[in-house]
């Protein structure tokens, strides 16, 4: 049997969407046998009519197993039963083999089979078609027809709610339940209250502060909406505080109109062809969902799901916005601080083998995807990811057949149920056809803001470029980024060039010589081979011309370097094509190590910086002339840095790719690590004075939004007011410090050699937070908990209060730490009458540090902090 396991429902009740089944329609009848045989079968079932059933099947068939059928269809008697066929294949002896779907209510509670049938024509021509054979392949039940109870109201008189940090009090107003076999489910609340939201943990007050003012919400409500399971309503509503009451027809039909607005937000499935109500999934013990309605806000919605490893949230219907999502006190007992994605998975993704057809100025494509898959855990569904505009034509496993599939909608998300239980290690080979419309991935935080002071744009007509990456969801891929190796064969008209993921291993024909008649409709195909994992798969299509192709040993091994670029840009690329190959090297150098065979960078016309860095290729934004966008205001525009995005960019193929994060509080690995060897190169390779403004400009925009939130918040610094620039100023520049400060205070043998270890490690694997530490701990040889403490998990800016004191041939510094010390170290620079400045890098730790330094000659002036290493404010 077939239930919604974990994987499932925990998409089902996190995400709050509907849930749709396949349109996968029956293939034409090979006889006019068949149609009839499934009607017959349909009135016995729907009848309740076993014996009728059983009289349907051939004289050989195993009669345990069509009885255990029969009586399936038929017990307990359904009030209503509908049959579809869905699929069918030819079998020995003339036959037919069906994929049919059966859903049978019983009341308010239904439940959906599908069932493998083999049936066969009788001796003669005329004599019916018989079952032969029968398979259950899958059953999801607890499905329930919700709707409020008409004969039920009650009063309410100070009722109270309680879950994970949030207080619900409804102090006055009507209420209705909707309610199943086992007790309500849903409870309707209109009157007046407040609720009370309070996390306990303080990047998450932060947020809280951000969207509302206080730490604490507490806000007024007109309406609520529960959804709890049925054995909790008990223990969650007190009964004492709903006084039953005589219906009134006026609030019956308000609170009716509130609950067909908000119970399809959560839990509901769309039947399709089977049935035209509206059908629920109830919530698990211990879970609750609040709908929380203010005239100030809007609909807050809370949620409290056991199944996620960050249990509780908050989220902003209106603005479409996460507030709060994190772990209760109880979660964190059971998982610790630090988690991965990917212990929610049932299986690893080992390779793709995609054949995708773009029709890019349509928004189509065309696919055919194979998989191969090994389970990690016990599972008999699959959940992944696809746009919710492609459709499905059919996903199939060369051992299983045919295998049918739910839709979630609104989350990019398919269901696939499997005939068996797998065992953990079994492999899985499973083809997906689909297509339809789709959606190219814009760039957001991959390119700069416009700043305030921006002048009105002018038009600029720039090269059409269609990107798909890791949020458009273009082919069937796990739920969160896996490794795998892939093969990509993309076809596109014949005007329009590739850039994908993996080797170019195959060169289309020109378009001229491309056979056909209408040229609108002429196509070449572009293979691309990924021997080496990657986290995603990308692609885009372009008009781009080749530049330069070369080859490079670097990193222990020769990686080809492919420069492609819009027709305008190439005589600009042909200079960056050379600094490219420059900082590949030297990123190589750093970590001993090349990711991929190759690498391809593609410029591409825009009328502001940025670009995006999938595996095995980097897109770079090429300013179009005339643009008159001002990024200046941006934290990651360098003005005297002009290849600092390409230099950023490159160095994703190491951190984000080759080294992936956990988890989204872990988005720094890959972006402080790419920023900071952006830095790495400024020091190297470019004009002594652009590091000193790029770690000035760093540590300004650093400290001024620290107070946002913690680098390990991730994403969500700046997203409650769509602010990508806090998310760079953290996320990108105070993540780049931190690298910088840890440099400092271990020095560069053990830094380098720790970065090392770590990128060997973690190749092609995702890390966190601990797991840096760790390699930087055992490279150093000393405790680095309270560094990390401080600058990944916190917000502090320490003030400092500096002087020096000459005596003779030294000088004696003083650094004094306001509020509690942290672990932090502060260049002083020794600028002397002639001759050049000495610079002592000098570690604090305590409340006060005093240190000693040896003088050259006669002292002009000491400063602290001179280089802006440190992220520290020095204060009289």
């Amino acid at each position: 049997m077939y239930r919604l396991r974990s994987s499932a429902a925990r998409w089902l009740l996190l995400m709050l969407v509907g849930l749709c089944r396949a349109d996968v329609r029956a293939q034409p009848a090979a006889r006019d046998g068949i149609p009839p045989l499934l009607r017959q079968l349909e009135r016995a079932a729907a009848a309740a009519d076993g014996a009728g059933v059983l009289a349907l099947g051939a004289p050989a068939i195993s009669r345990p197993i069509f009885e255990e059928f029969a009586k399936s269809l038929t017990t307990p008697a359904p009030t209503r039963l509908v049959l579809n066929e869905r699929d069918r294949a030819p079998i020995e002896g003339g036959g037919q083999r069906l994929v049919i779907e059966v859903f049978t209510e019983h009341g308010s509670e239904g439940r959906l089979g599908t069932w493998r049938v083999d049936v066969g024509p009788g001796a003669a021509l005329v004599d019916p078609w018989r079952i032969t054979a029968v398979t259950r392949l899958s059953i999801v039940t607890g499905l329930y027809r919700l709707a409020l109870n008409p004969a039920k109201e009650y009063d309410i008189h100070n009722l109270k709610v309680h879950a994970a940090d949030l207080a619900v009090e409804m102090t006055s107003g009507r209420a209705f339940v909707a309610e199943t076999p086992d007790g309500p489910t849903a409870l309707v609340v209109i009157g007046s209250g407040r609720m009370q939201f309070t996390p306990p943990d303080q990047a998450e007050r932060t947020q809280l502060k951000i969207f509302g003012g206080a730490e604490s919400l507490s806000v007024d409500l007109n309406t609520a909406f529960l959804r709890v399971y049925p054995g909790d309503f008990a223990s969650r509503v007190d009964a004492d505080a709903l006084r039953p009451r005589d219906v009134n027809p006026a609030d019956l039909r308000a609170a009716t109109v509130l609950f067909n607005a908000y119970v399809g937000l959560s839990l509901q499935v769309d039947l399709s062809d089977l049935s035209p109500d509206r059908w629920s999934l109830l919530p698990s013990p211990g879970d609750f969902i609040g709908e929380l309605h203010s005239r100030r806000y809007g609909t807050l919605t809370y949620t409290r799901f056991g199944s996620e490893p960050e249990d509780v949230t908050l989220f902003d219907r209106k603005q479409r916005h996460n507030i709060s999502v994190y772990a209760s006190p109880e979660q964190l007992a059971r998982r610790g601080r630090s988690f991965s994605e990917d212990s929610s998975l049932d299986y690893d993704v080992l390779s793709y083998d995609i054949d995708a057809e773009f029709v890019p100025e349509r928004g189509t494509v065309n696919g055919t995807a194979k998989i191969t898959l090994r389970m990690l855990g016990e599972t008999a569904s699959l959940t992944f990811h696809l746009a919710d505009t492609l459709s499905i034509r059919g996903i199939y496993s060369p051992v299983y057949g045919r295998l049918l599939h739910l839709r979630v909608v609104g989350q990019n998300s398919v269901i696939v149920n499997l005939p068996a239980v797998l065992k953990p290690g079994t492999e899985l080979a499973l083809t997906v056809l689909y297509g339809g419309r789709i959606a190219p991935q814009v760039f957001d935080r991959e390119a700069v803001q416009a700043g305030v002071d921006m002048h009105e744009p002018v038009f600029i007509p720039i090269e059409q470029r269609w990107l798909f990456s890791n949020r458009s969801y273009w082919y069937p891929q796990s739920t969160v980024t896996d490794y795998a190796t892939a093969r990509l064969r993309i076809t596109v008209p014949s005007d329009y060039d590739v850039v994908a993921t993996g080797d170019p291993v195959a060169v289309p024909a020109l378009p001229g010589t491309v056979p056909g008649g209408d040229p609108s409709k002429r196509r070449k195909s572009f293979l691309f081979a990924a021997g080496e994992p990657s986290r995603y798969l990308a692609l885009v299509i372009s008009r781009l011309d080749p530049i330069t192709t070369s080859r490079m040993m670097t990193g222990g091994r020769t990686v080809a370097l492919y420069v492609r670029s819009s027709p305008r840009q190439g005589g600009r690329m042909r200079e960056l094509a050379e600094k490219a190959a420059t900082i590949f090297k030297f990123y190589a150098s750093l970590v001993a190590d090349a990711p991929y065979p190759s690498f391809t960078l593609a410029a591409i016309e825009s009328d502001r910086p940025g670009g995006h860095s999938p595996p095995y290729f980097a897109l770079l934004n090429q300013v179009v002339v005339g643009s008159t966008f001002v990024w200046r205001n941006d934290p990651v525009s360098f003005d005297n840095y002009p290849t600092f995005f390409l230099a950023h960019e490159i160095a994703h193929q190491w951190w984000g790719h080759a080294v992936g994060w956990k988890n989204y509080h872990e988005q720094w690995i890959s972006e402080g690590f790419a920023q900071y060897f952006a830095a790495l190169y400024a020091e190297k390779d470019l004009d002594a004075g652009v590091l000193p403004n790029v770690l000035r400009q760093m540590r300004k925009t650093a400290i001024a939004d620290s107070g946002q939130g913690p680098v390990y918040l991730g994403y969500r610094l700046g997203h409650i007011r769509s602010d990508e620039r806090v998310f760079r100023s953290i996320i990108y520049n105070k993540a780049a410090m931190v690298l910088h400060m840890l440099r400092r205070l271990v020095g560069d043998e053990a830094f380098f050699a720790g970065v090392r270890t770590f990128y060997s490690d973690w190749k092609f694997k995702k890390a966190g937070t601990d797991d840096f530490r760790v390699a930087m701990e055992h490279a150093s040889g000393r405790d680095l908990t309270r560094f990390f403490e401080t600058w990944i998990y916190g917000t502090t800016i320490p003030k400092l209060k500096f002087s020096a004191h000459v005596s003779g041939e030294s000088a004696v510094v003083r650094f004094e730490q306001h509020g509690d010390p942290v672990e932090v170290p502060v260049t002083v620079t020794v600028e002397y009458a002639s001759g050049p400045p000495d610079q002592v890098v000098v570690a604090l730790a305590d409340k006060v540090t005093e240190r000693t330094l040896p003088l050259k000659g006669p002292v002009r002036s000491i400063i602290a902090n001179a280089d802006n290493g440190a992220l520290v404010q020095v204060v009289k």
